[in-house]
């Protein structure tokens, strides 16, 4: 869990050491939860670095308070950030993304081209 530290005391030597204290705070999560707000808002409110962290918080607040909470985006990958792969291969989540009016199916088609450093995706009418 993403943790900070803090100096305490160690009781039988009278020496200073590091202690790991938690940023788990139920109460905060609870009501960000509630709210609906996504994954990587309540990161950023909780000053949370890595999403399986939020996972961890969740999954704890979920067996403490006996309900299942979903949080929107916490167990998608970054996919809003597409990726190319050792073959050259670019995969799009278009999950991630508000189409509008376009409605996209299995096997639908698109032409593809280049301009000005972008990408353009036109959807090949039937």
């Amino acid at each position: 869990m993403g943790a900070k530290n803090a100096d305490t005391t160690d009781v039988q030597n009278g020496k200073a050491k590091k202690k790991i204290e938690s940023k788990y705070d139920p109460k905060t999560l609870r009501v960000l939860v509630k709210e609906g707000l996504d994954a990587s808002t309540i990161m950023e409110r909780m000053c949370i670095k890595h999403k399986q962290t939020l996972k961890q918080h969740v999954g704890k607040l979920s067996s403490t308070d006996h309900v299942l909470y979903e949080v929107k985006g916490l167990y998608l990958k970054d996919s809003k950030r597409s990726k190319v792969n050792q073959q050259g291969i670019l995969k799009i989540n278009l999950k991630a993304y508000d189409l509008g009016d376009l409605e996209v199916k299995e096997n639908d088609e698109f032409s593809v081209e280049v301009n000005d450093g972008k990408i353009l995706l036109t959807k090949i009418l039937p």
